[in-house]
């Protein structure tokens, strides 16, 4: 079988004008994506649109010079009609986004000739643009075919790369090659002379302007069978995790409730771990929606170094698969029964809101004034959350002013800071959450499917007032009360929650080799974004025992991989545009 590489289910938007289109080095470019399977799905005016060789994704002209990637799922109007109700670009970007959802980008030229990107505010497909001479280009993800026209400043940017390495969530936000610009869901960017977006849609903006809210548990219920239903549909085939947790529970009850259990597989993934072992409530999810549960056993064994090398082949770090056998165990899985779609309840921690945070009292104080400080609530919180209640009242009434960021931030979380508290918390959580969309094996074989992390549930829950959503003062208790008539009650009343520190821990100690080859002596090390003194300390079984953060090494061996592969690749680019430029000068 052909290798798996991250572009081969992706998209590239070529916007050449008169002058660009007989240069070689593009000539070059559309002769090796042809060559590598790609097929040119719409060529109008000067636009080209490709097509990776296992590229799920529609092509769609919507408007004259308005061309659809991917897919938008409208309410009362089609894209047609908003376009030829809107003129100005920003307006018509609002309007595509409040009118409907999906997983797309927009491309149109606006009156200035200038490509427009607009990215759905899921985040569930990438978008990296450029301009390269007169040209813009767009693509999820550069496959090498694109090296000739690569920008020609392309280059590791070490200090994003050494922010990324200390914030991972950055990860699905900044890119750390300079001359690409990757575009923030839910924004509208501008290929011009230079390269600018302006934010559309982002998570504490739609939460700051909210206004309406309907917590009734079933119009919860209503929302996520309606994602769900839509997500799946198309596809003949899916795999369904069933974790053993809530969210994915809720999930796969949606599934049954729309009738999509035939075309699912149901599967549960066990470590020899007892806190990672969730068989028992995974089983009695099943049984309770009457399917079939196939369980997977994810052994602890030592990593080998070419198990890495898939985590730095995009460009992003694949940090969504740095559980390896279990990414590759899905992607062999979703292969073998030709699924199309890997369902899952990623995202609810964060939509449902997971955290037992005692400033849902102070949202709660800022939403009803002194009548929100009832003592039998703020006992509540206090028992939910072990802190005293003083404590809880203490954070309620002098909450402590939130320092400004001395470094880059995830950029969903511009204006946070004007939030309720906790609901400034679930805004970062929720951008945490976009690396669930990123590269990884499972990624490269069937479609991810995250309903719960889709804009009309982000919507309905980010309007929803924390402390509504933690309605009985615990965890995801609005999410409990909407979906218990579906779910055991082993599920619906669990207080605990499925962990993977030991199995990592594990995993780290059988592969105290690799990982130290891959980052002692490394890049990271070299560029000073790492320190690597403490190591024999910091990967002795003793501290690996206790430490909760032991992925980090993970994380960090993707990161370093990642920066090898593009240093081999910049070479790469080197050579192509090298191989170009006498047919450029003759």
């Amino acid at each position: 079988m052909r290798a798996s590489t991250p572009d081969r289910r992706g998209y590239v938007v070529i916007d050449q004008d008169g002058m660009d289109r007989d240069r070689p080095e593009f000539a070059e470019a559309v002769r090796q994506l042809l060559v590598a399977g790609w097929r040119k799905a719409l060529d109008i005016n000067g636009v080209s649109i490709f097509l990776g060789p296992d590229s799920p994704l529609k092509v769609t002209q919507v408007h004259r010079q308005h061309f659809l990637v991917g897919d938008w799922r409208g309410g009362d109007a089609s894209l047609s009609t908003l376009i030829a109700q809107h003129r100005s670009d920003t307006a018509l970007a609002h309007a595509v986004v409040s009118h409907g959802w999906g997983r797309y980008v927009l491309v149109w030229r606006d009156d200035d000739c200038d490509l427009r990107l607009l990215r759905d505010p899921s985040g569930a497909l990438d978008c990296i643009c450029w301009r390269y001479a007169s040209a813009s280009i767009a693509t999820s993800q550069p496959p090498e075919a694109l090296n000739p026209v690569l920008p020609n400043d392309l280059a590791i940017d070490w200090t994003v790369l050494g922010e990324i390495v200390g914030a991972v969530n950055l990860a699905s936000d900044q890119l750390a090659l300079t001359g690409l610009h990757a575009v923030t869901p839910g924004s509208l960017a501008q290929l011009g002379v230079v390269v600018t977006q302006e934010a559309i849609w982002t998570p504490a903006r739609f939460a700051a302007t909210a206004r309406d809210w309907d917590d009734r548990p079933e119009a919860l219920v209503a929302v996520v069978d309606r994602a769900v239903a839509e997500l799946v549909d198309g596809h003949s085939r899916i795999v369904t995790e069933i974790s053993g947790g809530l969210d994915s529970a809720i999930v796969a009850a949606s599934l049954v409730a729309n009738g999509g259990a035939s075309k699912s597989r149901f599967v549960n993934y066990f470590d020899d771990q007892p806190e990672g072992d969730e068989r028992a409530f995974a089983r009695a999810a099943a049984h309770t929606l009457g399917v079939n549960l196939e369980e997977v056993h994810k052994p602890i064994a030592a990593l080998g170094r070419r198990q890495f090398d898939p985590l730095g082949q995009g460009v992003r770090p694949a940090l969504h698969g740095i559980d390896m056998v279990y990414d590759a165990e899905m992607a062999g899985r979703a292969r073998k029964v030709r699924a199309t779609g890997l369902l899952t309840g990623h995202g609810g921690d964060a939509v449902f809101f997971q955290s037992p945070d005692p400033l849902v009292v102070a949202d709660r104080l800022r939403r009803e004034g002194l009548s929100g400080l009832n003592p039998g609530y703020v006992a509540s919180v206090a028992r939910w959350t072990r802190h005293s209640v003083w404590t809880i009242a203490r954070h309620s009434l002098f909450p402590k002013p939130r320092p400004p960021a001395s470094t880059r931030r995830h950029r969903w979380v511009d204006g946070a800071e004007a939030l309720p508290p906790a609901k400034a918390r679930q805004v970062l959580q929720l951008a945490n959450c976009q690396t669930f969309w990123s590269d990884c094996l499972r990624a490269r074989s069937a479609t991810l499917l995250h309903p719960l992390l889709t804009q009309p549930v982000m919507e309905h829950c980010l309007a929803i007032p924390a402390d509504r959503l933690t309605l009985g003062a615990r965890d995801r208790g609005l999410a409990r009360i909407a979906f218990k008539d579906r779910l055991p009650s082993l599920i619906v009343d669990r207080r605990d929650k499925g962990d993977l520190s030991r199995f990592y821990a594990s995993v780290v100690r059988q592969s105290v080799d690799v990982v130290t080859e891959l980052l002692v002596g490394g890049r990271l090390a070299e560029k000073g974004l790492i320190s690597t003194d403490d190591f024999d300390q910091a990967l002795s079984d003793a501290r690996l025992i206790w430490d909760p953060a032991t992925n980090r090494f993970l994380i960090l061996g993707a990161i370093e991989v990642w920066a090898r592969s593009w240093e081999a690749r910049l070479d790469r680019v080197r050579r192509a545009k090298v191989a170009v430029e006498p047919l450029e000068n003759t």
